[in-house]
């Protein structure tokens, strides 16, 4: 059930995205044909996941907050886990699609749905304390820097003690993308990610204005978190736009993903790929030792 709080909080954001148009609810419900169960896009949810499975043995409780949640495919593994998830996103029609698969698997007593606009974070509208609050695939690019330094402030106080924070970022530098765009001779779009400022990126017909951030700005803006790992998501693997060529080459791509198996363990890598992710714990405040 949704915290009356969070519905009170939000209304007049609401008004504005019924008028505005969130840029996201237009591909709700092609997201998970046009990418979720991609070829491509389920090997990169693979590296990710396999790096989740092994974080949350860790954890000393089951209840995960996750933020831009899109169609609540992560949500529904976690679920699968044993874990108690409260999936968020700003867009109400990625949220009434993670709603669907709620249902579909009847996962109504693990998950709960709750609108969040990131760019307004407020710690107060949740009650109880989180053992991991995780954002997936570039989520955190759709907000500006300000609020992503607000949100790193913040999120320690839904965190419990030895909480983790794990998100998947887009960095300032992708190989791929760089050598693609240089190999068509489009100068532009082969450095659009190095601008200090935001990139409206096209998005089915729709542009979404989007930042990104180097790994290293994130660990500097994080001062009340460690940095527990750091690694790349997408160095050998490629962007998902890039499915249509490799959904007719899929020997070239399983070559890719064993390569991709071998780099990503290699933290330094993390500047260069599609995305990056990074591993955050809580850390201790005073008068409290582990």
């Amino acid at each position: 059930m949704k915290d009356p709080r969070l519905t009170l909080n939000v209304s007049s954001v609401r008004r504005r995205n019924e008028v505005m148009g969130v840029p996201f609810d237009h591909i709700a419900s092609s997201y998970d044909s046009s990418f979720t169960r991609t070829p491509i896009g389920q090997l990169q949810r693979k590296q990710v996941w396999n790096y989740l499975e092994k974080i949350t043995a860790e954890l000393k409780g089951l209840d995960i907050l996750e933020l831009n949640c899109g169609t609540g495919e992560d949500a529904v593994l976690f679920s699968e886990k044993g874990f108690n998830i409260v999936a968020t996103d700003v867009s109400e029609e990625m949220l009434k699609v993670t709603q669907e698969k709620v249902q579909q698997y009847s996962m109504q007593n693990k998950i709960s749905s709750q609108y969040l606009d990131l760019d307004s974070f407020d710690d107060s509208l949740f009650e109880k304390k989180f053992d991991l609050v995780f954002s997936n695939f570039g989520g955190l690019n759709c907000i500006n820097p300000e609020s992503l330094k607000k949100l790193l402030d913040k999120l320690p106080a839904i965190l419990s003690p030895d909480g983790r924070f794990v998100a998947v970022i887009m960095p300032k530098f992708c190989l791929w993308e760089s050598i693609y765009f240089l190999l068509k001779f489009q100068f532009k779009n082969a450095f659009r990610r190095w601008t200090k400022g935001s990139v409206d990126a096209g998005l089915q017909g729709a542009k979404v204005k989007t930042w990104y951030f180097r790994p290293g700005q994130v660990k500097s803006w994080a001062t009340k978190f460690s940095v527990v790992r750091m690694k790349p998501i997408g160095i050998a693997l490629p962007p998902s736009y890039l499915q249509q060529y490799f959904s007719k080459h899929k020997r070239f791509l399983a070559i890719l993903n064993s390569l991709e198996k071998k780099l990503n363990t290699w933290s330094l890598l993390a500047g260069m790929a599609d995305h990056y992710l990074i591993d955050l714990r809580v850390k201790p405040t005073k008068g409290f030792s582990r």
